[in-house]
């Protein structure tokens, strides 16, 4: 998957593209992701426990790279090494665009690290306000 220097400027196609995903990431009916429990034989723990997405989430998290919301950003000098998704939130109240790709950057890059971190991000509604964000930046674009 391709990741773009930040200081590469999205287009408005860019953000219609990942805005077209809204609708369903509001529909609270979606199953987004399945939490598959350790598989044991014989006692002994032959799979870990593991996070698998919905495929329509996959496309999502492709077109995130593809429209270049995944950026070259140094995420660990800004990520504190943590499951709490307070720091997070607090970057999203006044986030502009560059602000957005850069949390967007650091969520993907922290859920190749920790399993799960991104249902984490769904379940909260932090994705969703996230998106909600990026509507309201966009319809100031406009």
């Amino acid at each position: 998957m391709s990741i773009v220097d930040e200081s590469v400027q999205l287009s408005k196609k860019n953000i219609e593209v990942i805005l077209n995903y809204l609708p369903y990431f509001e529909d609270t009916s979606q199953k987004f992701f399945d939490i598959i429990s350790p598989k044991r034989e014989a006692g002994n723990i032959v799979e870990y426990i593991y996070v698998k997405y919905s495929a329509k989430f996959m496309e999502f998290y492709r077109e995130l790279h593809e429209q270049g919301f995944v950026t070259n950003f140094n995420w660990l000098d800004s990520n504190p090494n943590s499951d709490d998704l307070s720091p997070y939130y607090e970057l999203l109240e006044d986030a502009d665009i560059l602000t957005l790709r850069r949390l967007f950057t650091m969520i993907v890059r922290h859920d190749k690290y920790n399993e799960g971190f991104f249902a984490d991000v769904i379940e909260s509604g932090l994705l969703l306000q996230m998106l909600n964000r990026l509507k309201l930046l966009k319809e100031e674009m406009d």
